[in-house]
């Protein structure tokens, strides 16, 4: 009698302690370079920029939200993004 083959034994999952996803893909990042005249975008430095603007639209966001409620809000509309960016 022919006996029937155990199915292989899936392998361990492994986490991994990469960096936290960002909300901005390194490919955005990289597009944005191209169109504002970079020729080659390195990727690491694609992931970086996508860092660096996450950064700065979270405290920009800040930024609105305090305009926001200044202005008896709790909604962030143009007006707020708008006053906060004009020195």
């Amino acid at each position: 009698m022919v006996e029937a083959k155990k199915p292989a034994a899936k392998p361990a999952v492994v986490a991994k302690t990469a960096e936290p996803r960002s909300a901005i893909s390194a490919a955005a990042a990289a597009r944005i370079a191209k169109k504002n005249g970079a020729t080659k975008v390195g990727k690491e430095a694609a992931v970086v920029m996508a860092a660096k603007a996450e950064e700065f639209i979270a405290e920009l966001t800040k930024e609105a939200v305090a305009a926001a409620n200044h202005a008896g809000r709790k909604v962030i509309r143009a007006e707020d993004v708008e006053f906060v960016t004009t020195a």
